[in-house]
């Protein structure tokens, strides 16, 4: 059996008895051989389908393919090493040598004791990129990995070089090359870089020496560095200039790191115990300034163990060394709100920078926009001096925030940033997508993570008599359960008079000493936690301002309540857990029922009052109250993408409607359906529209008359998605008659998506037209604003062949939906405004559309959105260079989302532009489809432009025979047909005489 190699440093490799075998050409393929190789454990064939192929690319099919071509590379007769089950996939390596495996394990083993020649053929052979020229940046969890495995192979190459060049010190021109390399995988050392100059001096080079030194000033401009002191006394200490820059230091394992000196904690003392964790912080600040790769520590512990001191101790030290530093908290009670962490992080540290304001969330801007924006503040910032991001009780951090810190991991990894976070250990198993972050941070090699242990007793013991000399120690010690924390809080009460034995009854001491009206403010603070501020104490205590200024100052005095970023916070979230333990359930529930209402009726358009009124609700023992809170996030998680939480909020609300009476189940149950059919697709649409039908049919049973209405247009417009033409239009019009009986707006609205619906459809297009008018004088005459009025004028409009008119119409409809958060709407406004462009063939101004289109569509619930707005793109590419390179491919996703009126549309224009390009076969393909699909749709508009490509193609081709086609061209066009279509038939035909 022949040796096997796989060379992964460079360009990947398979070596054979010592040939290089042919690869596979697909680079998905390559990266999945590197994938399993390094990788020493069976992966799940789900896993690796998600890690390299889309969903339209029948993922098992392509990952089968994939490893029969690796089988054929490693595989030997009676030997087989690709491992694979219906389930799993696995690679033995056992007996295949891989250079990085090498490579590794040579470092880790120690450099030290082998010979100089073995370092030289070790450097020799191990050079070059982990999987050089190997990237799939749209796979972004296989390019993750690969930039993970890249950096720890770069750190391996340089503390091999940095071994060499010690050796070779008195040979510069054997050591040259050596320290060439070293800058080259290190270009931000400093060290690394002076001592390249001082070699190109020793051997006479002075010109490529005082390029280096400029390189290297340049480099140290880019990080914000401005010690150049090391690069100057190597550059002016050529031969005569005096003494010799130092050798670049050899790698030092953490271990044998000396514990530096610690910095005073927040009472001004030392922190104790925290030695290592100290001295490990310390040091990924120093080396900041010349990292090369962003870090990422993560503090673990359980409460009152010192996360926070330490994330405290890290800021100032952080200061102290010029870095720039943002800083905030997590709260259990904002976990939906978007881009929290972020958001006060910058507010606070940069509260001028206009870029930042971006990210509130009061502002209207896309997921990947919000991500964009973030980065580039961070680099803007890393360009001045490095940043370290300091977050508290990430265990409650948003799945947004989380996300947008892997997409800065990944698209500025080099940048030098350090994020240091605090976790309580316990909790954090229930924030799934910090545990992904995680997993993926640790495969990645970029965490490094702390577990606060309990203190010693005798850290304990140097702890309280350090702080609260005279106190009772080692009775102290036996409650505290090396917990620091407590055991500073029971000390003081000690040290005060007090006897109590835990944190709770510590807490009841100190609260005994307030007024009864400080003792509210503070179970009010407790309940409102972490939000506390004047105004809403006010508002739920019911008390005067002087008097809950006397309560907070007096909690103040105490060492309860302290000044905050929000108003006031507590000293600790044990001490608020405590305080609010002590209040009675049944008072809980009043209370936060209390705020809840407070809440219900200011929060319709703030994100922030909304996360809020979604914590307080669920406690207040209210499920009709807890239901509408649900349905309020989730619209308003919907107006920012938050598909995911909306989702979630749906699903959360469902369980609070199963417990109300009729009517009111009925009615919070059809508008979390909204919700939900906003979020995500449905899994089964035609059972969905049944549900909502029958939830229309029991509303009306009620008499809300506006929840039957919802109903019926939920189910007309699902209907419509999916080409059942007939029953969209009985919903539409089911759901007009009904909002007849309600209120005037409720009738406006009724009529004007009825109107909407069947010009979508094509179908009685004079009851369309004469309900919009309806609807347009009676929403004049009560003053009201609906997207949907101007939506169905723009559609008829557009129908009519009055494309100014429609435009100007579908332009104030966009603006409404997206002022509302109307997603949805606002991408078909959106579309029809592209679609005019493309009827009036002026293909650059229809791309400028295609662009909100794709932002939109990508971020809508999975659907036709995104996929037509790509091929619309691709269509009017082909209209302005007459090359429809991808339009095929994008056409077929199309195909694949099932949205027959959008795949007619585009086939119908791509074959009029194949007609002007002299594409015949392909204008015929394409148009003989779309009249297919047209006839099934019933759709005379697009009947009649496909069957005038077929004549004009016939006619070029003499092929008219019986005169049929032209004669169902005139009996269309006779019919209801679009005014510029029926145009465009005529043009197209007296151009083909």
């Amino acid at each position: 059996m022949a040796e096997l190699n796989l060379r992964v440093l460079g360009e990947l490799k398979v070596v054979r008895a010592g040939t290089a075998l042919e690869l596979p050409p697909s680079r998905k393929t390559r990266g999945l051989l590197a994938y399993l190789a390094l990788n020493q454990r069976r992966m799940r064939r789900e896993q690796l389908c998600e890690l390299l192929w889309e969903i339209p690319d029948d993922p098992r099919g392509s990952l089968r393919w994939s490893l029969s071509k690796i089988r054929k590379l490693v595989d030997d007769e009676g030997r087989p090493r690709i491992i694979a089950d219906r389930n799993s996939v696995g690679f033995d390596t056992s007996d295949v040598r891989i250079d990085v495996r090498e490579l590794h394990a040579l470092v880790e083993n120690g450099l030290d004791e082998l010979a100089t020649d073995v370092l030289e053929q070790a450097a020799g052979a191990w050079q070059g990129s982990f999987l050089e020229g190997l990237e799939l940046p749209d796979f972004h969890d296989f390019q993750a990995w690969c930039i993970g495995q890249r950096e720890h192979a770069y750190r391996a190459q340089a503390a091999l070089l940095t071994t060499l060049l010690h050796r070779l010190g008195e040979h510069p021109g054997e050591a040259l090359p050596y320290a060439s390399r070293l800058v080259s995988l290190l270009p931000y050392d400093k060290a690394a870089r002076a001592r390249l100059i001082e070699l190109l001096l020793q051997l006479g080079r002075k010109p490529e020496a005082e390029q280096q030194y400029r390189l290297g000033l340049q480099k140290l401009q880019e990080v914000g560095d401005g010690d150049a002191d090391l690069l100057y006394r190597a550059w002016r200490g050529a031969p005569g200039g005096g003494a010799r820059s130092p050798m670049p230091a050899r790698p030092v394992h953490p271990a044998a790191v000396p514990a530096p000196s610690v910095a005073p904690a927040r009472n001004g003392h030392t922190l104790v115990g925290r030695d290592q964790e100290l001295a490990l912080l310390q040091r990924l600040l120093q080396e900041l300034p010349a990292a090369t790769r962003a870090a990422v520590v993560l503090i673990r512990g359980s409460p009152g163990m010192g996360k926070t001191s330490l994330l405290q101790h890290t800021a100032r030290l952080a200061r102290g060394l010029g870095a720039g530093v943002l800083k905030a908290s997590a709260y259990e009670s904002e976990q939906i709100r978007p881009f929290a962490v972020w958001n006060d992080a910058l507010r606070r540290a940069l509260p001028d920078n206009p870029t930042s304001r971006l990210l509130s969330s009061g502002e209207r801007i896309t997921r990947d926009q919000a991500f964009a924006s973030l980065n580039e503040i961070l680099c803007e910032e890393a360009k001045k001096r490095p940043i370290v991001i300091l977050f508290d009780d990430v265990q409650w951090c948003d799945e947004s925030s989380v996300s947008a810190l892997h997409y800065v991991l990944r698209v500025s990894p080099r940048q030098p940033f350090l994020l240091v976070a605090a976790a309580r250990e316990t909790e954090m198993r229930d924030n799934r997508a910090l545990q992904q972050a995680v997993r993926s941070l640790r495969h990645d090699n970029l965490l490094r993570e702390l577990r606060l242990e309990p203190l010693t007793q005798a850290e304990l013991g140097a702890l309280i008599e350090r702080d609260f000399p005279g106190v009772d120690v080692a009775g102290l010690i036996e409650h505290c359960a090396g917990n620091p924390l407590l055991a500073l809080e029971l000390a003081r009460a000690e040290a005060e008079g007090g006897s109590g034995e835990s944190l709770a009854e510590l807490v009841q001491e100190r609260m005994s000493r307030l007024d009864a009206e400080a003792v509210e403010v503070l179970l009010w603070s407790a309940v409102l936690s972490p939000r506390i501020d004047l105004k809403s104490l006010a508002l739920a205590t019911g008390l005067a301002p002087a008097a809950i200024d006397a309560a907070i100052e007096a909690a103040e005095r105490q060492g309860i309540l302290h000044p905050g970023p929000r108003g006031f916070r507590f000293s600790h979230g044990l001490i608020a857990r405590c305080i609010y333990d002590d209040i009675s359930p049944a008072r809980r529930q009043v209370m936060h029922r209390r705020v809840a209402e407070l809440l219900e009726s200011a929060s319709a358009a703030d994100l922030d009052l909304a996360v809020d009124l979604a914590h307080h609700a669920p406690l207040s023992g209210d499920p009709a109250l807890a239901a509408r809170a649900m349905v309020s996030a989730g619209r308003l998680c919907l107006r920012f993408y938050a598909n995911e939480d909306a989702l979630g909020l749906y699903q959360r609300g469902l369980e609070f409607v199963a417990e109300l009476p009729q009517a009111e189940r009925i009615c919070l149950t059809l508008e979390l359906c909204d919700v939900r059919l906003n979020a995500a697709a449905l899994e089964n649409w035609e059972a969905t529209v049944e549900e909502y039908v029958d939830l229309a049919e029991q509303a009306l049973d009620c008499g809300a008359l506006s929840h039957a209405r919802l109903g019926y247009q939920m189910a007309s417009y699902v209907r419509w998605q999916h080409g059942q033409w007939s029953g969209a239009q009985r919903d539409s019009l089911q759901a007009e008659r009904v909002s007849r009986a309600g209120a005037d707006e409720a009738h406006i609205l009724g009529m004007a998506e009825a109107a909407k619906c069947l010009v979508l459809l094509e179908r009685d297009l004079s009851q369309a037209d004469a309900m919009a008018m309806e609807a347009r004088a009676l929403a004049q005459r009560i003053d009201v604003q609906n997207p949907a009025l101007p939506s169905a004028m723009g559609l008829l409009r557009y129908f009519e062949g009055r494309l100014d008119d429609a435009v100007e119409h579908l332009e104030d409809a966009r603006t409404v939906c997206k002022a509302q958060g109307d997603r949805v709407s606002e991408y078909l406004a959106n579309e029809y405004l592209a679609m005019i462009e493309v009827e009036r063939e002026d293909y650059a101004a229809a791309m400028a559309r295609c662009r909100p289109l794709l932002e939109i569509g990508a971020r809508l619930r999975e659907g036709s959105e995104y996929p037509f707005a790509r091929a619309l793109e691709a269509l009017c590419g082909y209209g302005i260079d007459g090359r429809d390179t991808g339009l095929d491919a994008r056409l077929q996703a199309v195909r694949a989302a099932d949205a027959k009126q959008r795949l007619t549309f585009l086939l119908n224009r791509a074959a009029a532009l194949d007609i002007r390009c002299g594409h015949w076969d392909k204008a015929l393909r394409r148009s003989t489809e779309a009249l297919a699909l047209a006839e099934l749709m019933q759709r005379p508009t697009e009947m009649l432009l496909a069957r005038v490509v077929i004549e004009v193609i016939n006619r070029k081709n003499n092929k008219v025979e019986d005169g049929a086609n032209l004669k169902s061209i005139e009996e269309i066009s006779a019919g209801t047909v679009a005014g510029w279509a029926r145009e465009r038939a005529a043009a197209l035909l007296a151009d083909a005489k």
